[in-house]
């Protein structure tokens, strides 16, 4: 296709976990993100950008491709490989977001540090190129995990050991920092050529909250890891989490959104030649022990499911208060390619629907209501009155109830029509291939 001469560079940025109230431009109690803030005032910020699903396989698949997985009898909840090859066969399906860029004419290009948005999940479908930082990775050297002295020290020596003590060859990657492989984001860009579009994905706001020292304002190097071990050990032993721990959580992980803000204002500065539209967001929230809860369960709470979202640079500024489901993001992004104004309210909904990985749970959300069925039960909260979220009021509000769940049941409907659609074409192509 012809490429246009006016079309925007697009950097997307992706930060795992990172809740929409620890950004300031979210809520102004917050101080922990100057620069995310900065650039959200300049352009267009979503004060209820909601996510598709309280976790990254319940999230990003979607996001990526504007639809909602399926349920198909391949896997199970607790097989790791079974879940990304879930995943895979979702993205095989359906048209990714780069890969409608780049029938655009963009260049693309990528880095992600998700274990579960890698070639094994078909997330490479649409990148010129595809950058994985892992363990493993084909693309890059595992030490660009992590320019921290004790990971380095920690990865050197467990890998000395016999076996593979406490199963690091696989988990390390989790303690990925975005300073150890920022060089390479910094090289790739000057080589891009225009249009390009560009997606980084860091976990540096995930846990287990391993924060550089430049960013570490809360938490010393002892109370970071003690929270985390402490945590996972109450995880595996099912026992309490003691008050300290959970304060020393809630330390590191400000000192993570910390981190997570140097890194928007070095990407900033290292794209800027390129004039880009930048596109902010996270792909879940994470919980800080409302409900009970750690990290980011298979719950659809309100710390799981409302992320920050800004687009940068594309024209407009002001703050959408309006829903917009982070399903809508590759609408969104097309857009931005357009020679005409970029509509930031054109993909706001009035009815935003999350579900957990398994479908088990579905929401669907409006400014104020949230219902969450789990198919047998179903409970009602009042969002501005209970921002919480601990009080079932669907006695008090039925006739609420009932019409959120119409909207949840079409929803359901419309997703089954979608899978038999999908499972006839599959056995149709699979025929073809037979003759």
């Amino acid at each position: 296709m012809t490429v246009a001469d006016d079309q925007r560079n697009i950097v997307m940025v992706t930060a795992d976990s990172l809740r929409a109230d620890h950004c300031g431009f979210v809520d102004s109690e917050s101080s922990l993100t100057p620069t995310i803030d900065r650039l959200a005032e300049e352009g267009v910020s979503y004060s209820e950008a909601i996510a598709p699903g309280p976790r990254t396989p319940s999230s990003v698949p979607v996001l990526f491709t504007g639809e909602f997985m399926t349920d198909d009898d391949e896997w199970s909840m607790a097989d790791w490989q079974g879940r990304q090859s879930r995943i895979g066969r979702h993205m095989e399906r359906f048209t990714h977001v780069s890969e409608r860029l780049q029938r655009r004419g963009y260049e693309t290009a990528t880095f992600t540090t998700n274990p579960w948005t890698t070639r094994e999940s078909s997330f490479h479908h649409g990148f010129d190129d595809f950058n994985e930082i892992s363990a493993d990775s084909p693309d890059v050297d595992s030490k660009h995990l992590s320019d921290s002295t004790l990971f380095t020290i920690a990865d050197g020596g467990l890998k000395s050991l016999p076996g593979d003590p406490g199963g690091w060859s696989s988990k390390k990657e989790w303690f990925s920092q975005w300073t150890g492989y920022f060089d390479l984001i910094e090289d790739r860009i000057e080589s891009l050529s225009e249009p390009f579009f560009l997606w980084v994905f860091i976990l540096d706001s995930h846990q287990p909250y391993i924060t550089p020292r430049a960013y570490r304002e809360e938490s010393a190097a002892w109370e970071m890891y003690y929270s985390i071990l402490r945590y996972w050990y109450g995880e595996t032993n099912d026992a309490a989490l003691p008050d300290r721990a959970g304060e020393l959580i809630g330390q590191a992980y400000r000192d993570a959104v910390r981190s997570v803000d140097g890194f928007v204002d070095a990407l900033t500065g290292a794209v800027e030649p390129s004039d880009p539209v930048t596109v902010f967001f996270s792909d879940h929230g994470e919980a800080l022990g409302e409900h009970g809860n750690f990290g980011h369960e298979q719950t659809l709470y309100e710390e799981n499911l409302r992320v920050p979202l800004f687009v940068h640079n594309a024209g407009g500024s002001g703050t959408i208060d309006e829903q917009l489901p982070l399903r809508s993001l590759p609408e969104l992004l097309c857009d931005l390619t357009e020679t005409t104004s970029f509509d930031p309210a054109a993909h706001t909904r009035q009815f935003v629907v999350s579900h957990t990985e398994n479908n088990a749970t579905r929401s669907v959300r409006t400014s104020r209501w949230k219902l969450v069925s789990d198919g047998e039960t179903a409970r009602l909260f009042d969002l501005q009155g209970d921002p919480d979220e601990t009080t079932d009021v669907t006695e008090s509000y039925p006739e609420v109830a009932a019409s959120l769940a119409d909207v949840l049941a079409g929803h359901d409907a419309t997703q089954t029509e979608k899978a038999h659609i999908g499972d006839a074409t599959a056995e149709v192509v699979s025929g073809e291939a037979d003759l």
